[in-house]
């Protein structure tokens, strides 16, 4: 199946190269005003995965030069548990309901510039506003008859800045690498604490706060844009 897509898109390139060159009309109509686009990473073995990290990664259009894309994601992690214990030595035993969840948020925009949305290689750049927070809680039971909890809360901020290139092999359907580098500032709290189970008393705790600044660029990623 995989063979069979790459070697459509193949033709499809093949096919559509000299009817761009020769009809830059029909290129130009590609890129209009109020037109969408979803967006899509090619992946190893040309597997289409998400972009940028995040569920949903979209572009509109207000003109030919000049586009809006916008991404979001939200990662959960939700585990309920019934935990059992008895240590032989002490004798200490029981039944705790345990609950661990995660969530991660990510948010990315960037406002994109074509300076010659009518040439064949259709160059962009564009910046915008990058946000991320995270927050995570688990409990574990001790089976000396205490409790354990731990909290992460995490939160950053930026600007991302891109730059790339697309190609349209399709009226419908191009082509694009771009690289992105982002630069965020962040805080981040570790509360770990452990309880005792009858009492519910805290006798060890420790809590760590961090402010954490973040330049980081990314690899040169291929990608699918589907317009409509």
């Amino acid at each position: 199946m995989k063979l069979l897509c790459c070697a459509i898109l193949l033709f499809s390139v093949i096919f559509n190269i000299n009817s761009q060159q020769k009809d830059s009309v029909k290129n130009i109509q590609t890129l209009q005003k109020a037109k969408w686009s979803i967006q899509f990473e090619i992946g190893n073995d040309f597997k289409l995965t998400s972009f940028d990290g995040v569920i949903v990664s979209m572009k509109y259009h207000f003109s030919p030069s000049v586009a809006f894309r916008f991404g979001a994601g939200v990662n959960l992690n939700q585990k309920n548990s019934d935990i059992e214990y008895l240590e032989y030595y002490s004798g200490y035993s029981g039944r705790e309901p345990v609950s661990d969840h995660t969530y991660d948020i990510l948010f990315t925009s960037n406002i994109l510039f074509y300076p010659r949305p009518n040439s064949l290689i259709k160059v962009f750049f564009g910046a915008g506003p990058r946000a991320s927070y995270l927050n995570s809680t688990d409990e574990r039971i001790y089976v000396d008859g205490y409790k354990g909890y731990r909290k992460t809360e995490t939160w950053s901020a930026g600007i991302n800045c891109v730059a790339g290139a697309e190609w349209f092999a399709l009226n419908y359907l191009s082509i694009f690498g771009e690289y992105s580098v982002y630069g965020t500032y962040g805080h981040s709290t570790l509360k770990d604490y452990v309880k005792e189970n009858l009492s519910g008393q805290v006798v060890e705790y420790y809590n760590e706060y961090a402010d954490n600044f973040q330049f980081k660029g990314n690899i040169v990623r291929l990608g699918l844009s589907v317009y409509f």
